[in-house]
């Protein structure tokens, strides 16, 4: 397993290095899959928990982000245009 190193020696190295930290979002760092680089995850704890059970018997579910916010009376007409696109 590589070294691991702490939030502490981050700082100092890039300190060292003249990098300034604050203009990386660093939520938006993705490793490759099935590889850590040696960087624990902040959710080890659930990998060591029971198994996720998923229930069965749901057919196809699509889910859409960030349909505008309607009125109430015109919901209906959204939900409408949704199916529409999505039916095909």
């Amino acid at each position: 397993m590589a070294d691991v190193m702490s939030m502490e020696e981050i700082h100092a190295t890039v300190e060292c290095l003249g990098i300034d930290l604050s203009s990386f979002n660093l939520d938006s760092i993705r490793l490759p899959p099935g590889d850590d680089l040696g960087i624990i995850s902040d959710d080890e704890d659930l990998k060591r928990g029971k198994s996720l059970e998923f229930e069965e018997g749901f057919g196809n579910i699509i889910v859409v982000h960030n349909l505008p916010v309607v009125p109430k009376e015109k919901f209906n007409k959204l939900e409408k245009v949704v199916h529409k696109i999505y039916r095909k």
